[in-house]
């Protein structure tokens, strides 16, 4: 039943391009393909930063950027560079890139795999873009499920037998799927681990719960820090 379930709910991408007519082009044909739930277009702010920012507050699945953002209007960054910011905060999250200058795109990110030629015309022309996002969405959460199953079946066996071996996959599957929702907040390994080896938690819940204080202390630090600084 979970699986029906899975297959029913369509993913929400985001596509970020400079030129209105492109982003409703899109928009229409992500629409028509019927493989989305919702489709998001966005113009490009002009700092990667806040750009960055406005994208990370979007519950969103995937992400498609144009190449090129700047010929309206002056841009600091390319769509690689945007895909590239985006996956520092989140970790192997589903990214393309779409252009019309194929060259330029293929050198300035670091998998071509992501760089697709805009299609104009017909809509079927982009439907193999869609049908690629949508395959690498379903392969994104089914990973991201398995390591959590891995993980919490790891969590449920009584601490006092865990080997060396399950601690460290512990610690691996949780910075793991830490990193899919915000890399930029992971609690280092080591920290993690010293969780385990001190044999202070049990469960799942007092694992996660302790993450969060320590992601509080890391942040309270590098703000008393700051502040000294200045």
């Amino acid at each position: 039943m979970a699986d029906a379930t899975q297959a029913t709910e369509r993913p929400i991408i985001a596509y970020v391009d400079e030129d209105e007519d492109a982003l409703e082009d899109f928009l229409i044909d992500a629409d028509n393909s019927n493989l989305f739930r919702e489709v998001i277009i966005l113009k490009p702010e002009a700092r990667l930063a806040d750009m960055l920012e406005v994208l990370l507050t979007l519950p969103i699945d995937a992400l498609v950027s144009d190449f090129r953002l700047s010929d309206a209007s002056p841009i600091e960054y390319d769509g690689g560079q945007l895909v590239t910011a985006y996956l520092a905060a989140r970790a192997e999250f589903p990214c393309f890139i779409r252009t019309s200058w194929d060259n330029d795109a293929l050198h300035g990110t670091d998998d071509v795999n992501r760089v697709y030629s805009k299609e104009e015309g017909s809509q079927d022309l982009n439907r193999p873009l869609f049908e690629r996002i949508s395959l690498q969405i379903a392969h994104h959460k089914l990973q991201l499920q398995k390591w959590s199953d891995e993980l919490e079946a790891l969590l449920a066996i009584e601490r006092s037998t865990l080997t060396a071996t399950q601690i460290e996959r512990i610690v691996q599957l949780d910075t793991r799927i830490e990193a899919q929702f915000g890399a930029d907040h992971a609690v280092s390994q080591d920290a993690r681990r010293a969780i385990f080896d001190g044999g202070l938690y049990s469960r799942k819940q007092e694992l996660l719960a302790d993450t969060e204080r320590l992601i509080a202390d890391i942040k309270r630090t590098l703000g008393e820090e700051g502040a000294t600084d200045g």
